[in-house]
């Protein structure tokens, strides 16, 4: 081995040593929470983030949530029929942390884009609540895994938690029997998330016929 070829190793060594932790490491843990009424900043942000870099995904947009005050945001989760979960590296108190630092600089925003960045703090975010249509069935809404983690695994471990509680949830003698949810046709990604935790296509979604309906029975 030569001196010069010696002297490369040394230098590419230092080099991955000193690459910032984001770079060097290819993920890291990740938790999943589930949010309550005194997490609603929390929320509020990693939603606005959620419309912001995916909004063909939702049937709701950044333009209508971002007018929401913050009992809008709290009574969301203060619903005992209802369970959001999210995603994150960070265990809930380093989140909760954080959003008592940051509520009142949030609360100036109004720019898609500031959300995104900030958004980078949580990877993922489901919601299981008890059905307008039928109160027997669960319906699942706003799934959504931040684009930088996709393919990881994240998005069926919160689908799996959404059907966890699903399936353990029964308030006044009201079990679930199913979850229900309805899905764009064209987001294969989704849907073959769905299907792997154990959801069967339906047909099209009564809603929208561009979406299709998918159900899980217990």
């Amino acid at each position: 081995m030569t001196v010069e070829y010696e002297s490369r190793l040394a230098m590419l060594a230092i080099i991955v040593i000193n690459l910032p932790l984001a770079m060097s490491c290819s993920s890291s843990p990740v938790s999943y929470h589930r949010l309550e009424p005194k997490h609603a900043a929390i929320y509020r942000v990693v939603r606005l983030c959620a419309l912001s870099a995916s909004p063909a995904q939702f049937s709701s947009t950044f333009e209508r949530e971002i007018t929401f005050d913050a009992q809008t945001w709290t009574n969301r989760l203060s619903n005992v029929d209802a369970a959001t979960f999210i995603a994150s590296k960070h265990d809930i108190e380093y989140l909760e942390e954080y959003a008592a630092k940051q509520v009142d600089e949030w609360a100036g925003w109004n720019e898609p884009s500031q959300f995104v960045m900030e958004g980078r703090e949580v990877d993922g975010l489901v919601t299981c609540l008890r059905s307008f249509e039928d109160p027997k069935d669960a319906f699942l809404v706003s799934f959504w895994v931040n684009p930088g983690v996709r393919r990881r695994g994240i998005g069926t471990r919160l689908v799996e938690e959404a059907i966890g509680w699903a399936r353990g949830h029964d308030l006044d003698g009201q079990p679930f029997t199913r979850v229900v949810l309805d899905v764009l046709k064209d987001n294969v990604a989704a849907r073959s998330v769905y299907e792997r935790c154990g959801f069967e296509e339906q047909g099209d979604s009564p809603e929208d016929a561009k979406e299709a309906r998918y159900n899980c029975i217990f």
